[in-house]
């Protein structure tokens, strides 16, 4: 949780002007009049702050621990509205400072919860000129390369693509895809990131779903006859569909859904496909 401090004026129970302390000097923060943003004095003298935003409700609470008139803000939750897509898609906060990435957040079950940024120098953070956050992180393979977005300037950045490379001298069973995956889909061919905790889905092109991590994943718009295809490149050392498939431990349909197991813990599961429209000659195995 940033550090950032703050005051309040305060009429008669209501906050009526908010001050955000930036480089020494304490501006003053609008509050916005169309009714998405309101605060609320509680009775021990914290401040609430709930702010509707497109992606569901921001609420953060201040405190005054020591009653000098300044507060910090102490906690973050969110509410992620019904048609949010937070609720499909991972949700991420940033702090930001001198065009630095200082701390990161996972919205998870309504929570801002910290995640902890490796100091050894294999996970790196960069703020670009639009905006964007891209993620560096060395691997035992090569780099990992994810980027964020911001697209309505609301606080809550989601992932737009990521891109392994593969280093020359990488030894063992490594991924063998090197280009971009997407998060979202376009009207062309892509390639799609199959990740657990997204709804990963298709567009109107023949799309590649590459499968690059053990578990419960859920596709949505698989289509065989747009020549949709499972591509699995895992790293993980798997040479052929007959590998692949003497790990799967149970293939059934729910009456909706089309759903692999491979044992308790990793499953995929493809949105609204029935038993004769995926064959394995809709699967392809690189590693």
């Amino acid at each position: 949780m940033s550090n950032d401090a703050y005051k309040f004026d305060i009429t008669d129970g209501k906050v009526t002007a908010v001050y955000e302390l930036d480089d020494g000097v304490w501006e003053l923060e609008p509050i916005d009049d169309d009714g998405s943003e309101s605060y609320a004095v509680q009775a021990n003298g914290d401040v609430i702050r709930t702010d509707r935003e497109a992606v569901g409700t921001e609420i953060s609470r201040y405190a005054d621990a020591d009653h000098d008139g300044v507060y910090l803000r102490i906690s973050e939750s969110w509410s992620l509205s019904d048609d949010s897509p937070g609720r499909s898609h991972k949700a991420f906060k940033f702090d930001i400072a001198a065009g630095k990435v200082t701390a990161v957040y996972e919205l998870k079950d309504g929570e801002v919860r910290p995640k902890s940024i490796d100091d050894d120098g294999t996970e790196t953070y960069v703020v670009e000129a639009n905006g964007d956050v891209v993620r560096t992180e060395v691997k035992p393979f090569g780099t990992e390369i994810t980027r964020y977005a911001d697209t309505d300037r609301d606080g809550v950045y989601f992932r737009v693509s990521e891109q392994w490379q593969v280093s020359s001298d990488a030894t063992g069973a490594v991924p063998k895809f090197s280009g971009a995956l997407r998060y979202s889909p376009t009207d062309s061919d892509d390639s799609i990131a199959v990740r657990s905790g997204e709804d990963c889905r298709g567009g109107n092109g023949s799309d590649d779903f590459v499968i690059r991590e053990a578990s419960h994943l859920r596709i949505a718009d698989f289509k065989s006859l747009d020549d949709d295809v499972l591509v699995f490149d895992t790293g993980l050392g798997l040479t052929s569909k007959d590998h692949l498939a003497s790990f799967v431990s149970n293939i059934r349909h729910d009456g909706s859904n089309f759903i692999v197991d491979f044992g308790s813990d990793v499953s995929i599961t493809l949105v609204g496909v029935a038993p004769d429209q995926i064959s394995w000659d809709d699967v392809s195995v690189l590693s």
